[in-house]
């Protein structure tokens, strides 16, 4: 079993940057899932609320995502696989919790609308 980590960040909308906001060791993969509710990932209250602080103060120009990976290079890797970049060069994890995180909580099921024949200029 490969040991990563769970990293909460906040991504830019327009994908010139991200900042990580919190990172937890995490056995499982899981990919880039946005978070719409961080009560539901069993951290302690007051780490809770410091990242819905944070998550708020920035929701005009960042998103809260999560995402595992084995090390913080490997994240960057895979933010600009997704486009991203202006990722910073070292992690700065603000916020650590010693209990387990609720993995239930990070699959959402979203539906997306599939547009037939995008490519097509019409």
């Amino acid at each position: 079993m490969m040991k990563s980590n769970l990293y909460i960040y906040l991504a830019r909308l327009d994908r010139k940057g991200m900042k990580v906001v919190s990172a937890f060791p995490f056995s499982q993969k899981v990919y880039p899932t946005r978070v719409r509710d961080i009560s539901n990932l069993n951290l302690s209250p007051e780490i809770s609320g410091k990242i819905s602080k944070e998550a708020y103060e920035n929701r005009m120009s960042h998103e809260l995502y999560a995402e595992s990976a084995e090390s913080f290079n490997d994240l960057k890797a895979s933010l600009e696989k997704r486009g991203y970049s202006s990722l910073p060069m070292q992690q700065f994890t603000g916020y650590t919790n010693s209990s387990s995180v609720n993995d239930k909580a990070l699959v959402t099921k979203s539906s997306t609308m599939l547009r037939r024949n995008s490519d097509v200029i019409r």
